[in-house]
């Protein structure tokens, strides 16, 4: 498995935080996907960064969401 960040990746994590509706850690996307933990940190972090996710607090755990709307 290449440890690369495609486009392709990004639009899929994106599709799967609008399946599920909630809140995740990277923990959750990587399980969910099948990815390695590095790689799906590393692509959130590029999405929150471009703006398309972003971090939230909640309970003291943070986790990342979909932007409010």
């Amino acid at each position: 498995m290449n440890d690369e960040v495609t486009e392709e990746l990004k639009d899929q994590i994106v599709e799967f935080f609008k399946q599920k509706g909630k809140m995740m850690t990277h923990r959750d996307v990587a399980k969910g996907l099948d990815l390695d933990q590095k790689l799906a940190k590393k692509a959130l972090t590029e999405l929150i960064n471009a703006g398309a996710l972003e971090f939230t607090s909640y309970g003291g755990a943070t986790f990342i969401k979909l932007p409010d709307a």
